[in-house]
């Protein structure tokens, strides 16, 4: 042991037998004892050590009664006390630890789903090296060094030991204390390794990986061969993961393509259907920046997120037009919007809370004549490019629907807007076209927060936004 751990683990022990730690010092300081067995040895023989040199021959200056040991003073058995407590507690930790083989603990589960884990997925499970797959909502693992990751759906990790674990695929926010300095986290083509920070990652099993520190410093080491990289606060390194992300090709899905209706469809009850795929029907969405494309209408799905002040540029708001060719002549009684919720991987989940979503109508018709691959944040209907809520429409330009909640960490499934606001807008409607802005009222807690996404008529796995009416 270095002279200078030495001189350390000496005034931790002077300091916890006087009870002057702080709660987070016994922390770091119990999780050094579990893991390092000369500093455990070292802290024992440092308290016998306060024993011993504080003793006061005073004590025995004077003779005891004939037949009678001389009594031991109240400060020798309270550090004895305290040195005996230290070895168990710290022992027992320890020893438990190494006995099951346990190396993390899942302390908290939320909202989650689970597919081809090898692991326990129960709120306060204690974990062995293996395989979590979060296929839904968030999870929290804190290894024993100290260490916490927070899990974001979808997302694989191989929990390995109490200082190494392995993201095959997904996001996590990790937490490292300065106790678990050094703790790593490895991806197909990159190992990052935090110096006691907060940072984000993402990774994909094509080897694609972004990293962006919060707070502290990481060193990201690309197993290409490349020279490793520090990152400070604010930095990040994208290798290949955001490109992925803005620019989704169809590729070689292994699922079957979603067919997406071009008709009307009658879903029984007086119910027809029609999604953006029919007739004149479109969806894309735009965003806050001069330098985006002007091509998400070629997407497989339709961004929404509200930012931060300090991020103005990564604003984005979903529009979706429906042809009401169909329904022409008749009265619509009854109306609902059904948006399929599709898994995004720009940002981070654990950066938004549970989410308020606002649904717009366009009011002026004139303005239904957008186009997909044209549509931009300089020429969006119902839009002021330079209104101070860039997240939301020019109010006096749209009639507000209604709104829907989705939970922190849901990915998946199915959001409804249903009700006689939406049925008033459509039956006002007169040029036989509807447009729709859908847009998030709730912020990000700090940048580079999750971006929402729903499915398009492009997607081939996920039902595009669909309109479910009752004629009358």
């Amino acid at each position: 042991m270095k002279p200078a751990d030495q001189f350390r683990l000496l005034e931790l022990s002077e300091r916890y037998a006087d009870e002057k730690l702080s709660a987070a010092e016994v922390a770091a300081l119990e999780t050094e004892l579990r893991d390092n067995a000369a500093s455990r040895a070292f802290f024992a023989k440092a308290l016998h050590q306060r024993a011993e040199l504080t003793f006061d021959d005073s004590w025995h200056s004077q003779a005891a009664p004939a037949g009678r040991a001389p009594a031991k003073p109240v400060w020798w058995r309270h550090a004895i006390t305290a040195a005996a407590a230290a070895c168990v507690t710290f022992g027992f930790v320890w020893l438990q630890s190494t006995r099951d083989g346990t190396v993390a603990t899942l302390i908290r589960a939320q909202q989650c789903q689970w597919a081809g884990s090898s692991l326990p997925t129960v709120e306060g499970a204690r974990l062995k090296p293996g395989i979590l797959d979060l296929i839904e909502g968030l999870a929290v693992l804190r290894f024993d060094s100290g260490a916490e990751l927070v899990l974001e759906a979808p997302a694989t990790v191989e929990v390995i030991d109490g200082m190494n674990c392995k993201l095959r695929r997904g996001t996590l926010v990790a937490e490292v204390p300065p106790q678990a300095k050094g703790f790593s986290i490895d991806t197909k083509d990159a190992k990052v390794i935090d110096w006691g920070t907060k940072f984000g990652l993402s990774a994909g099993e094509d080897g694609k990986y972004l990293v962006q520190v919060m707070e502290g410093l990481v060193e990201v080491d690309d197993k290409s061969g490349t020279a490793s990289r520090k990152l400070e606060k604010g930095q990040r390194v994208d290798h290949g993961w955001s490109h992925s992300q803005l620019h989704p090709s169809g590729g070689d899905d292994a699922e079957p393509s979603r067919w997406q209706p071009a008709i009307v469809m009658d879903t029984g009850d007086g119910w027809q259907a029609i999604t953006t795929a029919f007739g004149r029907g479109k969806d894309s969405y735009i965003q806050s920046s001069e330098k985006t494309p002007n091509d998400f209408g070629t997407h497989p799905f339709f961004r929404v997120k509200h930012s931060r002040d300090s991020k103005p540029e990564l604003n984005r708001k979903g529009y979706i037009a429906l042809d009401l060719s169909k329904f022409s002549g008749r009265t619509i009684e009854d109306a609902e919007l059904v948006l399929t919720i599709e898994p995004s991987e720009l940002g981070f989940a654990s950066f938004v809370p549970d989410s308020t979503f606002a649904v717009y109508g366009v009011l002026d018709e004139a303005e239904d004549a957008w186009e997909e691959d044209g549509l931009s944040w300089q020429n969006a209907p119902a839009h002021a490019p330079e209104q101070p809520e860039r997240h939301l429409p020019a109010a006096s330009k749209v009639k507000l629907l209604g709104k829907f909640e989705i939970a922190q960490g849901i990915n998946r499934g199915t959001r409804k807007l249903r009700g006689k606001d939406l049925a008033d807008f459509l039956n006002a409607d007169t040029n036989q076209i509807a447009t729709l802005i859908i847009c998030r009222e709730t912020n990000e807690t700090q940048d580079s927060g999750l971006v929402h996404a729903f499915a398009t008529k492009e997607n081939g796995t996920r039902s595009a936004p669909m309109l479910r009416v009752k004629l009358r």
